[in-house]
């Protein structure tokens, strides 16, 4: 879980189409890779994923063998329930008869959490296996998170930034619905511009391609920041039941994988980056190697600036 800290934070937020109403695994990545018997292949099929891997909008964990993880499983010190169809669950979850709570990036919280049934260090090695699956479903008492949000988190800010915006009154996308103006926005286009040099950075270093641009995914993904901000909520799904695969089909995009993740703060929108890249769900769909494609929409309304990465190939 994350916690505060007493030097001068400030509030984030980050979700990602995996896991994480205002609340974090704050990174969503939903791939339309194959996933057949409990093995995880990439659009290639040349290589297994590993990892925690987004599939039809839920996270899966998948050993460095690429086998699907089910139960209970520690990984980096954090314990997450996966039932038996291997989706991580949110909210209250049932384990072995017992109830738990789990914030929406999966994470056990309280003082009570269900044994381990595995343990994973950070390269997805097992260091322990106690050779037991536990049973988990998700509780028939709902008052947890809903899968697909993130989570209020305190991220430390290293400099308040200046950056550029432009002030518009609409960012809407012929095909799409037109959102109400309950706000006044303004595009931080310069924020958007320095988060894309900084995620290309991570990926260069890492011996990936850099992502381009793509000029449609960047008003999607500016709608999406907006239409969060008019309709407040913070969500994958937006309030009509609709994501935003539905609208890269309404407007005739074409894809055979793609990903979201979005983020808010109340300080600094170059900073919303660092909210990403500090959460693995997140930080996984930004070093997808099936990207090359990216589309970044950061706009500024209602007192914070909400940001959204659109990813495809």
């Amino acid at each position: 879980m994350m916690k505060n800290s007493l030097r001068k934070m400030v509030t984030a937020v980050i979700a990602a189409t995996t896991i994480g109403s205002f609340s974090s695994l704050g990174v969503s990545a939903a791939t339309l890779d194959s996933n057949a018997n409990n093995k995880y292949n990439t659009a290639t099929h040349n290589h297994l994923n590993k990892g925690w891997v987004m599939n039809h909008g839920r996270w899966h964990y998948f050993d460095n063998a690429g086998k699907m993880q089910t139960g209970v499983i520690k990984v980096n010190n954090k314990t997450y329930c996966l039932n038996q169809l291997g989706m991580m669950e949110t909210g209250k979850v049932v384990v072995n008869n017992k109830e738990y709570t789990t914030n929406s990036d999966g994470d056990i919280t309280g003082n009570t959490t269900p044994v381990v049934d595995k343990v994973f260090d950070s390269n997805n090695n097992v260091v322990k296996d106690n050779n037991k699956t536990s049973t988990v479903s998700t509780s028939t008492n709902t008052n947890g998170t809903t899968a697909g949000t993130g989570s209020t988190t305190n991220v430390e800010s290293s400099k308040n930034t200046t950056n550029a915006s432009t002030s518009t009154s609409s960012v809407d996308i012929q095909g799409l619905p037109k959102l109400p103006t309950n706000y006044s926005i303004s595009v931080q286009a310069s924020a958007e511009q320095k988060i894309l040099e900084l995620m290309n950075a991570k990926r260069t270093e890492a011996g990936l391609q850099p992502l381009t641009m793509d000029n449609t995914l960047v008003q999607v993904a500016r709608y999406k920041s907006n239409d969060m901000i008019q309709n407040n909520f913070f969500d994958h799904t937006n309030p009509d039941g609709t994501k935003w695969t539905n609208w890269l089909q309404d407007i005739g995009y074409k894809y055979t994988t793609t990903g979201e993740n979005i983020a808010y703060n109340t300080s600094d929108p170059v900073e919303l980056f660092n909210q990403w890249w500090n959460s693995p769900g997140h930080r996984a769909n930004m070093m997808n190697s099936s990207y090359n494609k990216v589309g970044i929409g950061v706009i500024f309304g209602n007192g914070k600036y909400m940001g959204s990465q659109e990813f495809s190939n």
